[in-house]
């Protein structure tokens, strides 16, 4: 029966109230009266999200499909969709659009094909990936980007485009150099003249983080809140740094430690902790977009990243070693052409940083764009991706300097075979490893092997329908697009286009008989038949098997696509006969007649179209071939994703062998060709590397050191804003992936720049920025709510208080593991199934794109699509049920409950044998000691008969139906529901 269930048939359940206030409304619901509510998202980054959306999937689509008809041009029923205004207004029967209801939208009903007087395009229907993107964007409202006048049209300015972008280089905030200021002075502080300055002394003793915070709250008429107590602080600092709660025995050795310098050693301790590289690596897979599988891919195809886990490994060790990030930003980027030899080979992982995002059907143009977003919006925190169809229209970034970058990433490409990390060892694993894959790839090739001579015998059994589909497609006798189909059915692609290409090449390095072909193929379509009969009767085609000869002269075509059909007749008459003559004697190896003998050579031939290699085949598989070739393949790759002796590889990227010159996309279109730009960073970043373009390969390394450059003025001041925002709850700048003009200035502009100096001063390093933060007094504030600071700053810019803050899912958790004691410590490996009841931790839950577990996706867990500053929080039922109810938690419960009577002598009275597992209870699941209220409540329900006795009060005590938890494992999992257990003062 769920704990739920049973708590309620306790009529008079004592700690209800003194126990847990969370109980009955769960840990992840709203915080009890005086606690602060989770911090909210920034104002416009659910904004930022749709207007991302719409300009890299939506508008693109729109220009493709739509604007011909219904654009500055042509506005077929009235309807115009370049423009927001014309948009919101619709066509002649009104708006196309319902926002958030697509059953209801006009638009969906045409494209979708559901209305049969309204279909659109009206020759084709869409794809259904392109129609499910519409479909999302209508469900969810149907965004676009306000302060449109012109559609795609720039609007008329005095500047040009270079002063604009030195306009805005000149005038905004995050494009102007970091300044490293003094903080602010004892007198500075002072000069308030505020009722709530502090006093010298204090001040005396506090950081520059505190001096920069104390100035523009004494401005304020604000005082910061006290320091937290120890307990508060090991708690918070072991939450921030690892995600897992202390010990009982770690809490009590930090309070009895009468070192000044206490928590200093337990910073320090926790930064050289190896899960310290865990937590943080959490927070960048967010940002990298991290995932296990590519999505959606037709034609059953391998959907599993192998070694997406490598790049998670990389992001661990990173952390742990306190890589410098400048250095950490170009090993993601170009690991590549870093020339790694030895044990440095492993940093070639890092480069999963642009390769382990949705592959959005193996689209180039959005696999480029999705590049671009993560780069950009992660390390530059500008959002470049929205100037893919047009100039950017709110930060100076042109549609240039996109093409710029598409130029840099389309000049890379992914090896085939991708390189290991690192020799890998001898051992019964590896060799395990290799007889399974080999297993699985001997299945495959026998089965390509059988595929291709089936179909060398498919292609020499229809000749004829090949050449008459080439002498079709020839300009004289084409007639529209022509059918890839003969009189026997559909014909392969690739081998038509194979046939093609082989009978183009000049006849002198051709059989004789297509060199009658070519001469053939020459006569004028309307002279054909007159000159084809004198053409055949020549008697210079000695060459040419007479057999044949005689076929074409009875036949008298009347044109080339006739001849095709007699050539063809008779190169498959004498396949037919080869293979009944090879049925009778299996060791031949020649026909007797010559003549016949030279026609099957000329099928037989390496070089003919009827000729296969493996490669070959591969090309030549049809759709349903290609789906079993996948399915086969899919086993091999499988090997690699589960064997534990696989050795890991890197998912990296290469240059290509000639870089890509880029040109613009008119309108986000390939096809729609414009203008030239060179391979380059960005020109409103210009002064970082001088503007000019890129000349190394790809430009992929210039570019990872133009971003990690001292000189760029967006790099340090977006990582030191990240590490802040998750040690705060929100960065001093609020839109942490979006520096730009529409984005939050600084709450604290010169404390910002005084970190980020400071930052590449210490090497650009980030434990030691984390330590600068976590040993400031603003850190090591309470979260106490002061009704009067509140009103005046109830969002908490100013940081008087330390926000309280709810655990997300992982370290939630990993807290319930760890009480329980069923917590894999090992670190790094293969994902896991974690939904699945895996003792590993939240980071290495397996994250599938196409079928994201419903546990993850309740609990707030960000979309691996694309890349996510902040984390939504949000507030649902499934939340509150799942701890109380689901298995897993229970388990735990159970597991708890068990381990509170570990070494609790057997002979010791009944209720102190109770009062002894209940302060274990206690301090393995809260590392605290209960006190008095609380002990007698918890008696009160595991013992009631003992606490009658000793009180003299009669309890009312319902029990429950034989199949109810033990009132012990109830007891614990009240405790693992608790406010006090998912949230951190």
């Amino acid at each position: 029966m769920p704990v739920f269930s049973q708590l309620v048939l306790f009529p008079r359940w004592q700690f209800v109230g003194s126990l847990l206030i969370g109980l009955l409304i769960p840990a992840f619901a709203s915080p009890s009266p005086g606690m602060a509510a989770p911090s909210p998202q920034p104002p416009n980054q659910a904004e930022q999200e749709q207007e991302k959306f719409f300009e890299s999937k939506v508008r693109p689509l729109l220009v493709e499909h739509c604007i011909e008809c219904h654009g500055p041009e042509e506005q077929s029923g009235e309807l115009r969709l370049d423009r927001l205004a014309d948009f919101q207004r619709g066509g002649g029967s009104g708006p196309v659009v319902v926002p958030g209801d697509p059953k209801a939208s006009r638009l969906i009903r045409a494209i979708g094909f559901q209305d049969n007087q309204l279909q659109m395009p009206p020759d084709r229907k869409l794809p259904d990936e392109v129609i499910q993107i519409f479909t999302e964007w209508v469900r969810t409202g149907a965004y676009w980007p306000p302060g449109e006048t012109e559609g795609d049209e720039q609007p008329v300015e005095e500047m040009s485009l270079a002063e604009q972008i030195e306009n805005q280089r000149q005038t905004h905030w995050a494009f102007q150099p970091i300044v490293a200021s003094e903080p602010p002075s004892n007198e500075q502080i002072l000069s308030h003249d505020s009722a709530t300055s502090p006093a010298v002394a204090e001040l005396d003793s506090i950081s520059a983080i505190d001096r920069f915070v104390l100035d523009q709250l004494a401005g304020a008429s604000l005082a910061p809140n006290p320091r937290a107590d120890r307990r508060v602080l090991i708690h918070r600092a072991y939450f921030t740094l690892l995600g897992l709660p202390p010990s009982y025995e770690d809490v009590q050795a930090f309070l009895n430690d009468p070192a000044p310098d206490a928590f200093e050693r337990l910073v320090d301790r926790l930064l050289d902790n190896p899960h310290y590289g865990e937590r943080w690596a959490r927070h960048w897979l967010d940002i990298a977009r991290y995932g296990d599988t590519k999505g959606y891919l037709a034609g059953n195809r391998e959907t599993r990243y192998p070694y997406a886990y490598t790049f998670r490994d990389y992001v661990i060790n990173a952390f742990n070693e306190d890589k410098p990030f400048d250095d950490f930003i170009v090993e993601q980027i170009a690991a590549d052409r870093l020339e790694l030899t030895g044990q440095q080979r492993s940093a070639l992982a890092a480069m999963g940083f642009l390769t382990v995002g949705r592959r959005f059907s193996n689209r180039t143009h959005d696999i480029i764009d999705d590049r671009i977003d993560v780069v950009t919006r992660g390390f530059l925190g500008l959002s470049v991706a929205c100037a893919r169809c047009h100039d950017h229209k709110f930060d100076p970034i042109p549609t240039a300097d996109y093409y710029s970058l598409y130029g840099v990433f389309a000049s890379s490409q992914e090896p085939a075979e991708l390189p290991l990390l690192g020799e890998p060892q001898a051992s019964p694993e590896y060799e395990a490893f290799l007889q399974a894959r080999a297993e699985k790839q001997a299945k495959v090739d026998e089965w390509v092997e059988a595929r291709r001579v089936g179909t060398e015998h498919e292609l020499r059994s229809r000749v004829a329908d090949y050449l008459v589909y080439v002498a079709n497609t020839l300009a004289q006798y084409k007639q529209g697009k022509t059918a890839l189909q003969g009189k026997r059915g559909a014909l392969r692609r690739a081998a038509a286009k194979r046939w093609q290409q082989y009978l183009a090449q000049p006849a002198e390095s051709l059989d004789p008989i297509w060199k009658l072909w070519h001469q053939l193929a020459a006569l004028p379509a309307d002279k054909f038949a007159a000159q084809a009969a004198s053409k055949l009767e020549d008697e210079s085609h000695d060459q040419v098997p007479a057999s044949l000869l005689a076929a074409l002269r009875e036949a008298q075509p009347q044109s080339l696509p006739e001849a095709a059909q007699t050539f063809g007749e008779r190169l498959e008459a004498v396949y037919a006969q080869w293979v009944e003559a090879v049925k009778a004697d299996d060791s031949l190896t020649r026909l007797a007649d010559e003549d016949d003998e030279r026609l099957r050579q000329s099928l037989f031939a390496a070089d003919a179209p009827t000729s296969l290699n493996t490669q070959q085949m591969l090309v030549h598989l049809d759709q349903a071939e290609r789906n079993k070739h996948n399915q086969l393949q899919n086993d091999v790759n499988g090997v690699s994703v589960t064997h534990p002796g696989a050795p890991p590889r890197g998912m990296v990227m290469v240059d290509r062998d000639r870089p890509i010159e880029p040109v613009i996309f008119r309108r986000g279109v390939p096809g729609n060709r414009g203008d030239k730009v060179p391979r380059r960073f960005l020109q409103v970043l210009a002064s970082v590397d001088g503007g000019q373009p890129f000349e190394q390969g790809s430009g992929r390394l210039e570019l990872a050191r133009a971003i990690a450059s001292p000189d760029n003025p967006l790099t340090a001041r977006v990582i030191v804003n990240r590490v802040w925002q998750h040690q705060f709850g929100e960065g001093l700048v609020r839109t942490s992936s979006d520096f730009g003009t529409r984005g939050e200035p600084p709450t604290h502009p010169q404390l910002l720049d005084y970190l980020a100096a400071e930052f590449m001063a210490d090497g650009w390093s980030i434990k030691r920025l984390q330590r600068r933060i976590l040993l400031s007094r603003t850190w090591q504030q309470t979260s106490e709510l002061r009704p009067d600071a509140a009103e005046q700053d109830p969002e908490n810019r100013l940081l008087w208080h330390m926000p309280r803050r709810r655990m997300e899912f992982e370290p939630l958790r990993d807290r319930l593991l760890t009480v329980a004691g069923r917590l894999e410590s090992r670190i790094g490996g293969r994902s896991a199934m974690i939904h699945q009841d895996s003792p590993r931790r939240g980071l290495y839950a397996y994250i599938d794109r196409e079928d994201l577990p419903g546990l993850l996706a309740s609990f707030d867990l960000p979309s691996p699509d694309a890349s996510q500053a902040q984390r939504t929080e949000t507030t649902v039922p499934q939340q509150a049920l799942y701890l109380m109810n689901s298995a897993f938690v229970i388990e735990q419960a159970r597991a708890l409950a068990t381990r509170s009577a570990v070494n609790i002598p057997a002979e010791s009275p009944a209720v102190e044998v109770s009062q002894q597992r209940i302060q274990r209870l206690y301090q393995l699941a809260l590392a605290r000691d209960p006190d008095e209220a609380e002990m007698r409540a918890a008696m009160t329900f595991v013992d009631p008969v003992s606490s009658e006795a000793n009180d003299g009060e009669q309890k009312d005590v319902v029990h429950t139906a034989g199949d109810s938890l033990d009132p012990w494992v109830q007891l614990a999992q009240v405790l693992l529901l608790c406010n006090e257990f998912a949230f951190v003062d």
